[in-house]
């Protein structure tokens, strides 16, 4: 069985530049294990003004940002879900799933790994987790600075205590350390509830370097030829075994581009 690393939660924004974009994907997927791990899967959750997957599904290669002498050839073959990018120097590959991150009527998130199918913005998060999964993906509740207090954080208390079969919570590597670890992460937990880590990289220049700076790393034998079924089988398993690699970001990061992100949201009002 083949070892690999996932990015359960990520973002191509358009500041970032795409060559580098993935120079730091396999060099972190380099990282993200001490044996010569080949095999890394990053979750594309994009929002209702993204579409990149789309775009990169029409290109047969990308060339390196950080070497000249490297680039990386794309693979559309695998199924309308998968692009698969081989790094031909090293014989590392990544598989890119699509999906899109999707905004409730209560103003939380929900993401759907594995779908082509995008769902609507502004319907309650139930009907919103009931149609991700009635169109093929996986439903993830991701945590978001600030989202799961108050009355939201209530509502997140009680689609945990609901337990819905084959829903995720998702942790994100811009929780610093610096906060409380979420309430909800224990309890869902104690109820068997699996928390799927991701990086959710911000709409900055300096973010481009964290895919898979922060995932999750599996043994499983992956269908080569049509890769999505069967990784989906695999973590839907209820024996689904996984483990958490890399990093929270700083305190001073954290506080940094929380900043910034008002700073932006206000701008573009």
């Amino acid at each position: 069985m083949d070892l690999w690393a996932a990015d359960s939660h990520v973002h191509f924004h358009k500041c970032f530049d795409e060559g580098l974009f993935f120079d730091n994907s396999f060099d972190n997927l380099r990282k993200s294990d001490t044996t010569e791990i080949k095999s890394g899967i990053l979750f594309f959750t994009e929002g209702k003004n993204e579409d990149y997957f789309n775009q990169l599904s029409r290109k047969s290669k990308i060339r390196s940002t950080k070497s000249k002498l490297v680039e990386y050839s794309i693979d559309n073959s695998l199924g309308e879900n998968t692009l698969k990018l081989n790094d031909i120097t090293t014989g590392a590959h990544l598989l890119l799933i699509s999906g899109y991150q999707i905004v409730t009527k209560e103003n939380l998130e929900v993401l759907s790994l594995g779908t082509k199918k995008r769902i609507n913005d502004g319907y309650s998060i139930e009907n919103t987790i009931s149609d991700v999964q009635l169109s093929g993906g996986i439903a993830v509740l991701p945590w978001g600075f600030g989202k799961w207090l108050g009355h939201r954080g209530k509502k997140i208390d009680e689609l945990i205590r609901k337990n819905i079969s084959h829903l995720f919570l998702g942790d994100n590597g811009g929780r610093t350390s610096l906060l409380p670890f979420p309430v909800q992460f224990s309890d869902a937990v104690s109820l068997g509830i699996k928390i799927l880590p991701g990086t959710d990289p911000l709409p900055f220049k300096s973010e481009v370097s964290r895919p898979l700076t922060y995932g999750f790393k599996f043994r499983a034998d992956v269908d080569k030829a049509d890769p999505w079924p069967s990784i989906k089988n695999i973590m839907l398993d209820p024996k689904f075994n996984f483990e958490k690699f890399g990093h929270l970001v700083s305190p001073i990061s954290f506080i940094k581009t929380q900043i910034a992100m008002q700073i932006k949201k206000r701008s573009t009002k």
